[in-house]
């Protein structure tokens, strides 16, 4: 419909007709139902009709009813039950009846209410609602539904304008002192939707725990709009909480289609507001003082309850007294502020964002009808949604395109440029503020408007590469302008996190202001495609390995970017670079301080660098964070089991098998610390639960773990049992022991534990044969030699089966095959600086010196010694020139130096001669000094 009419003319003319049907109705139903008609009015309505006229004007029923008021209607059809006489085939009840009629009601109130609001949303819902009743009033029906098609097609033919005598200044009629204005929206399609917004501000002025309410959002939002229809919601209510009402504008600029247009502002210092609030409240001339004017004020304010005042557009004032008034406020007054700044301090900030995209729709439609655009009101709401969001659901923006295209330009082109930085709109909403922000505000601005969803602080910080108190200020800064929003939400591990939304608008002005600076926006984009590689490695991580060092159980962004951090903390320490790997825990920690994974892991490598109770703190903390991660647990466990504090260990991996009974892991670490508790019965049980959960792909290597494991507890428990002379049984153990070992090599033939492990158990195999089945004993012992032994443990495992070999044989006589298991230079792999060493050492000497007493053992004189080079010349004593090299290494004992004054020492040692060609190198070895004769 074309309105071409003042809505509140046609409004007035639709409801005065409704009426007027209404009550030929009731003329036609009263007498019908009631003998004496009066009987079917109820009192209180006969009594106010009596009191306005005297009982010989109303002896016609049109006379009486025509000074009924318009509840009087719902009253009489309600009345004795009798609305099922009156309305006896409508499709709803007399409830609904009832609430259509109140609905009617109050949008005849607003029709009357010179600083209401009467939108063409509510003609339409006039219109629809006089329908509804109009159709079941008999006689009436056909020409109020005639009526209604006249004001749709020719208003012109049936519009009357609202006399006088009907309309009321609502808010100068509440008994309430103010000033407040006429709402813009009344004239642009009405205010729409926020109801929770509405609800909201309302309870925080109604309630007694802050002062100061700051409605912020970005320009263009809707901040005044929605104060507005806050006031006039509060004062309709039936009490009223405020004793006056106070409305002072800074705004200095405002935007329609025509541009940005100047303004005059009713207030700019703090005079103009104390004399805006002596004008409202109404009591005469202010003093000329302005501190005259200040306790006159402070008195106005201690003789009520509590007084409104409201102050649109605050970031405009800069004069020191009015914010110190906002700052401090009486105690009997309520401040209600709108800004794109908020003051930081004191208010309760209640953050305004654009419509629901549904609420937008509907703005569209019905500014578009206001404006008479037929082309517009038709559109579906598929295309008018991809409008609206284009423009971001801004009422702002929304009445500038629709303005636009009222003066014939293309919807298309105008929305096209609402982004732009020289449109109109741009500079109402963005320019002053942007220009004012920090450098640090600027820059994580454009980071923000670089992803496709609201970021997490850390990862935020990380992009913008801005030390701690400056990427703080920065975001505080930008808090209070509104041109982001701080959202809380829920982590994971339903923790409470923050991240930080840039509106959609806001987006679009900063994009083209991050296109100006071309470094600022490639560096940017790197930190961005370092942030994305990483989300992604850390999902191929978590699918390839479930313990990955990449992963950490990183479940936000933030961690994830943590979690890289971390992985290069662990290179640098791995690298020896300890210092620097602390620094980047605590970068990380920065981005992610609620992560536990990085207390963890930060304290594994204090532990490993000896400091215990660094490492305990930073377990604690990571058991703080998150007291139901079980690799928490395990990993404490693990680190207290290397330091021999088994116990502490046991405690640490229950509760993380009481987390997750299930995992082999841990499993098989409790099984561990009740091994080496001695619980051998209650380890096997869990090593052997832990071996029939996974073990394919990535758990292989698990496997070999609970092998090792268990060949260990079986070890240990058979040296139990062979202490309590328990024979059999030990015997069963230690062969048990050996089957799970040889099991573990199989599966890798090139673990070193697993190799280890399995030569202390032939060891322990051969001690156990050694006294009754020699035999068996030397099969175990030689499986047991290593040919070419390099690390320690090789070679101590070598000496020790090679020595019990060379035993054996000693016994059984075979000297030749116990110097073939036991040659000389065995005796250099012993290293005596641990006690078992030396008592080994002792032990091999002593044997060597039995195994060679019997043959081959010489004496000679050392003739010359070469100090540089280490080694001297033996002559024997009866055989002169028949010599023999002698390496400082072979002497026994161990000699640290050799020098000159060996020269003329008699020793013994054991003659060694290897041909080389046609030459024979001779050697000697187990060199040792004795006494002259």
């Amino acid at each position: 419909m074309s309105i071409q009419f003042n809505r509140r003319d046609i409004g007035y003319t639709v409801i005065s007709r409704f009426e007027e049907s209404f009550r030929c109705f009731l003329s036609e139903k009263l007498p019908i139902h009631n003998v004496n008609y009066v009987e079917g009015i109820p009192p209180g309505v006969i009594s106010k009709i009596k009191d306005r006229i005297s009982s010989a004007d109303y002896e016609e029923i049109g006379d009486l009813l025509a000074e009924t008021d318009f509840p009087d209607l719902k009253e009489i059809v309600c009345y004795k039950d009798m609305y099922r006489k009156h309305f006896p085939n409508t499709g709803f009840s007399a409830k609904e009846f009832s609430n259509v009629m109140d609905e009617l009601y109050g949008l005849r109130c607003k029709i009357a209410h010179v600083r209401g609001y009467f939108t063409s949303l509510d003609l339409d819902k006039l219109l629809e609602n006089t329908r509804k009743i109009a159709r079941y009033l008999g006689s009436e029906k056909t020409a109020f539904a005639n009526f209604v098609r006249d004001i749709e097609e020719h208003p012109e033919k049936v519009v009357i304008r609202i006399p006088p005598g009907f309309t009321i200044d609502y808010l100068c009629n509440i008994g309430i002192p103010n000033n407040v204005p006429t709402p813009d929206y009344e004239y642009e399609g009405g205010f729409i939707g926020r109801e929770e917004d509405i609800k909201k501000v309302m309870q925080l002025l109604e309630g007694s725990l802050h002062r100061v309410i700051t409605i912020s959002g970005a320009g263009g939002v809707g901040k005044t709009a929605l104060a507005l229809r806050v006031i006039y919601s509060l004062v309709q209510q039936p009490v009223h909480k405020f004793d006056g009402i106070i409305w002072m504008s800074a705004k200095e600029e405002s935007l329609s289609y025509l541009g940005i247009e100047d303004i005059e502002p009713t207030i700019k210092n703090y005079e103009q507001l104390l004399d805006t609030i002596f004008c409202v409240m109404g009591f005469g001339e202010p003093s000329d003082s302005v501190e005259k004017k200040g306790e006159d004020i402070q008195a106005i304010f201690d003789m009520h309850n509590c007084i409104l005042v409201v102050i649109d557009n605050l970031e405009t004032i800069t004069d020191e007294r009015t914010i110190n008034f906002v700052l401090d406020p009486h105690p009997k007054t309520k401040v209600l502020i709108t800004s794109r700044k908020g003051l930081g301090q004191v208010e309760r900030r209640y953050e305004l964002r654009q419509l629901k995209e549904k609420e937008a729709i509907h703005l569209f439609r019905q500014i578009s009808k206001d404006k008479g655009l037929g082309s517009l009101t038709r559109l579906d709401d598929k295309t008018i949604r991809a409008y609206v969001n284009k423009v971001c659901c801004y009422p702002l923006a929304i009445k500038w395109v629709i303005g636009h295209v009222a003066m014939g330009k293309d919807i298309s082109s105008i929305i096209d440029a609402v982004g732009e930085t020289t449109s109109e709109i741009s500079r109402f909403c963005f320019d002053h503020i942007y220009g004012e922000l920090s450098y640090s505000s600027k820059k994580i601005l454009c980071a923000l408007s670089s992803f496709d969803e609201p970021p997490q602080a850390g990862v935020l910080k990380y992009v913008t590469n801005i030390e701690q108190r400056d990427f703080e200020d920065g975001i505080q800064e930008l808090i209070l302008v509104s041109l982001i929003v701080p959202e809380p939400y829920k982590g994971e591990q339903n923790q409470i996190l923050t991240r930080y939304v840039l509106l959609s608008l806001t987006r679009r002005y900063i994009r083209k202001q991050i296109d100006r600076d071309s470094s600022l926006k490639r560096e940017i984009e790197e930190k961005l495609q370092e942030v994305q590689a990483t989300v992604e490695e850390a999902e191929r991580a978590k699918k390839q390995y479930r313990f990955s060092l990449s992963n950490l159980g990183a479940i936000s962004e933030e961690e994830k970017v943590a979690a890289m951090i971390v992985q290069t903390a662990f290179q640098k320490y791995q690298a020896g670079r300890y210092a620097d790997a602390v620094d980047d825990y605590k970068r990380a920690l920065g981005i992610a301080p609620g992560f536990a994974s990085l207390y963890r892991n930060w304290g594994v490598m204090e532990s490993q660098e000896g400091h215990s109770v660094e490492a305990d703190r930073l377990m604690k903390k990571a058991a703080q964070l998150n007291p139901n991660d079980p690799q928490i647990w395990l990993t404490w466990g693990n680190m207290k089991r290397k330091g021999d504090r088994i116990k502490e260990a046991l405690s640490y991996y229950e509760k993380a098998y009481k987390l997750s009974p299930d995992d082999y892991v841990i499993l098989n670490a409790l099984g561990q610390a009740k091994c080496r508790l001695g619980e051998h019965s209650e380890a096997d049980k869990l090593f052997g639960r832990a071996l029939k959960k996974e073990t394919t792909g990535s758990a292989r290597r698990h496997e070999i773990i609970n092998r090792t494991s268990m060949a260990e507890n079986l070890k240990r428990w058979s040296e139990e049992l062979k202490k309590d002379r328990k024979h059999t049984e030990a015997e069963k153990k230690l062969k048990e022991s050996l089957q799970q070992i040889e099991a573990a090599v199989k599966l890798d033939d090139s673990d070193y534990r697993s190799l280890d492990m399995r030569r202390e158990i032939l060891i322990e195999l051969g001690y156990f044969y050694k006294v009754n089945n020699t035999n068996l004993a030397l099969q175990y012992f030689k499986q047991a030699i290593v040919n070419k032994p390099s690390t320690y443990k090789e070679k101590k495992c070598t000496v020790m089966a090679s020595f019990q070999a060379s035993q054996i044989y000693f016994r059984k006589g075979e000297l030749d095959k116990a110097k073939e298991m036991l040659p000389a230079k065995l005796l250099k792999y012993v290293r005596d600086k641990s006690d078992k060493d030396r008592e080994l050492k002792d032990k091999l000497e002593d044997f060597y010196a039995k195994l060679y007493e019997v043959h081959n053992v010489l004496r000679g004189k050392i003739i010359s010694v070469d100090e540089t080079r280490g080694f001297a010349i033996i002559e024997l004593l009866h055989v002169p020139g028949n010599t023999y090299l002698a390496h400082i290494e072979e002497f026994l004992p161990r000699i640290c130096d050799l020098t000159e004054e060996a020269c003329g020492k008699i020793v013994t040692f054991i003659p060694e001669e290897v041909r080389q060609g046609d030459s024979v190198k001779k050697t000697a070895s187990n060199i040792r000094f004795i006494k002259e004769e």
